[in-house]
């Protein structure tokens, strides 16, 4: 039986195959813009000759598949979604628009941020006008307070949509997730293509960040939904979405807002089953691929999750793996600031279509990937295993062009680029590591992706990182794939329970018994079966402290004074003794439960490559210049050292002059004294 996982990236589309023994195939294919699941199956059809079989033999023998899309992440930032109008409660229906008070610099970064003058609001996500104020009150408690009428209020949903001519209605109503009586009784009654409810979608505290999520949510969904259909019908198997929270959910069950980022998730859920069978709990995680960088941890064995993320300076509440992401990718493309003389890269990327210049698909602008090629560090004929040529004179041709306006030479503007592109790349490690309290020297550093083996060697210096590892050695630029086809089955649930220390005991264990309940509840809906991991987490706060909290496991069985303890504990480690409240009481606000299937899946072995004597050529190296450079091609069986190349089937991994590359038991590479 095979296990199968899908990851369409902005450049090239991944596909991963894993058998019940743990072999590993990739294929990689440009991504099809205009017709996603053409290129979704092109990598299958490639990953089934892989294994001597045909796609619908191949699908028959195949045990689960897993998919990310970025097809709801690109409807928001190129701002192509559907037409949402908002249904919200009286008085209410301005609290998008109004946002929060950071909502001008909301995921902005440090130099947008002191652009006063460029500052700006996003782009609506609702059609402007479109929203209806409905007369209802729900309490905090849940309690009715005004009732709703229904007739009335779907009468004046139906206008909105008929006047402003609406794919789908988002309905966030006060309190909702304390009682969903009346977003129940609005989603049947609502005649609109797509219907998202808050209570549904993100049943969480927080109007503005639970009216943003499911604002979200009906923007990409009428897409997503056609999207998944169409693939599902397509291939006649049942789908796996891949969310953002790190876990795989039936397409029936996966709410659109969840598929966003779902490929970076896939990234760190890939890194975080591969970290154990390696030997590390402490990884920073890297994926480079042909748009973008996307960086998160994997601390004491388990991927840092956040509960707010924001996109295009929208903030939104739902558990999310925090990966943060910079436009540094082999795509991004390179330019000249006028005002101040220096070189930049990015954030705009030349993706697949065009593409590089030396892809010769009519891109013209100097890129990384055209600097690799300039370098030498990427050989035009070994680029995809030989299957995708490059252009040297191409990409000589867009180099040169920025070289002339800087008065350089073509491989000292090459080797700029790639200075300038790790510099990036190091700064969103340092925000990941050193500002949360880590020390990177601490951590191994996982490089993945199409260009994360090839510039891994600069920004893991760059970061003051040790070691860095290949995950998968041939496997890692489609690492993500991995990660979507090994993913558990995970939902989360949220309880907001008020209890102030010291805790009432019978009353900490009733809310958590209501909490276990409701999350095993909701993973029967979906239709899953198999053993469930259920993982608890109380909020806790100083109760004053209303903008902040911790977030602390609970013990089996629940124990006030266990819990109230490790709070003091965590708090005093996260900010210093001093920072401790000693007369200031504490209170759990809300519980939060993460229920898990496993997937079973084995620890991908990744099948050998066949060893080639090695060849020398000659690589222009950032810092060293022209350098007699050993060629491997595929991965070697003992150490190597540098200066040398390593082309593998869809990356190359640069090992400078001075370091070491040592293969692992399990398939991976370890860089070593970079």
């Amino acid at each position: 039986m095979y296990y199968l996982g899908v990851d369409i990236g902005g450049t090239f589309t991944d596909c991963v195959l894993v058998d019940s023994d743990g072999n590993h195939r990739t294929a990689k294919t440009l991504s099809t813009k205009d017709d996603p699941v053409a290129g979704v199956l092109a990598g299958l059809e490639r990953l089934a000759g892989t294994v001597g079989v045909d796609l619908p033999t191949l699908l028959k023998r195949t045990e689960r598949i897993g998919h990310g899309t970025t097809i709801g992440t690109n409807a928001v930032l190129e701002r192509n979604g559907a037409r949402v109008g908002l249904v919200a409660t009286a008085g209410h229906g301005d609290a998008l628009a109004m946002m929060r008070g950071a909502g001008r610099v909301a995921g902005r970064s440090i130099e947008d941020v002191f652009s006063v003058h460029g500052s700006r609001l996003p782009a609506p996500l609702i059609v402007p006008g479109a929203v209806v104020e409905v007369h209802e009150r729900v309490d905090a408690s849940g309690k009715v307070v005004v009732a709703l009428d229904v007739d009335a209020a779907a009468e004046r949903i139906g206008r909105m949509i008929a006047d402003y001519q609406l794919d789908s209605v988002a309905v966030a109503l006060l309190w909702s997730f304390a009682n969903p009586a009346h977003e129940r009784a609005l989603a049947q009654v609502i005649r609109a293509a797509f219907v998202s409810a808050s209570s549904q979608v993100s049943p969480r505290l927080g109007e503005y960040e639970r009216t943003v999520a499911t604002v979200l949510d009906a923007y990409v969904g009428p897409a997503c939904s056609r999207y998944l259909g169409d693939l599902g019908s397509r291939l006649a198997t049942p789908l796996l979405v891949m969310q953002a929270d790190g876990g795989v959910l039936p397409a029936s069950a996966a709410t659109a807002v969840g598929t966003i980022d779902s490929g970076p998730a896939g990234g760190l859920i890939g890194v975080a089953t591969l970290a154990g069978a390696y030997g590390h709990d402490q990884v920073v995680a890297t994926d480079m691929g042909g748009t973008s960088f996307d960086v998160g941890l994997v601390v004491t064995g388990k991927p840092v999750v956040a509960q707010e993320h924001v996109i295009d300076q929208y903030t939104y509440r739902l558990p999310h793996l925090d990966v943060r992401s910079v436009a540094c990718g082999g795509g991004s493309i390179a330019w000249l600031d006028e005002a101040t003389g220096g070189l930049r890269v990015g954030p705009a990327s030349a993706g697949s279509e065009p593409g590089p210049a030396c892809y010769r698909r009519g891109g013209v602008e100097p890129t990384v990937t055209d600097a690799d090629v300039v370098l030498g560090l990427l050989r035009p004929a070994s680029f995809l295993d030989g299957r995708m040529p490059l252009d040297r004179d191409a990409a000589v041709a867009a180099v040169g062009g920025l070289a002339s306006r800087l008065d350089l030479t073509v491989e000292e503007t090459a080797a700029g680029i790639l200075r300038v592109n790790n510099m990036r790349a190091a700064t969103v490690i340092r925000q990941q590591t050193m500002e949360r309290g880590h020390d990177p020297r601490d951590f191994a550093l996982y490089a993945f992706g199409g260009a994360g083996p090839v510039h891994a060697f600069g920004y893991a210096a760059e970061s003051g990182v040790r070691e860095v590892v290949i995950p998968l050695g041939g496997g890692a630029s489609t690492l993500s794939a991995y990660g979507i086809a090994s993913g558990d089955v995970v939902l989360h649930r949220e309880l907001e329970r008020s209890l102030p220390a010291p805790f009432d005991g019978p009353a900490l264990a009733a809310a958590v018994a209501e909490l276990r309940a409701a999350a095993l509840a909701d993973l029967a809906a979906t239709g899953v079966t198999g053993e469930a991991h259920v993982e608890l987490e109380a909020l806790l706060r100083y109760r004053e402290q209303l903008m902040h909290s911790l977030e602390i496991p609970v013990p089996s069985p629940p124990d006030g004074g266990t819990l109230l303890a490790d709070f003091d504990k965590e708090y005093a480690r996260r900010y210093g003794d001093a920072a401790t409240a000693l007369f200031q009481g504490v209170e759990v606000f809300a519980l939060r439960a993460r229920v898990a299937v496993p997937a079973g899946i084995p620890v991908a072995r990744p099948k050998p490559s066949a060893a080639t004597e090695p060849e020398a050529t000659d690589v222009y190296w950032p810092g060293h210049g022209r350098t007699r450079t050993v060629v491997h091609r595929g991965a070697p069986a003992d150490t190597i050292t540098g200066p040398a190349l390593v082309e593998l089937a869809h990356t190359t991994v640069a090992v400078p002059d001075g370091a070491t590359l040592t293969p692992g038991p399990l398939g991976e590479l370890h860089l070593r004294e970079f």
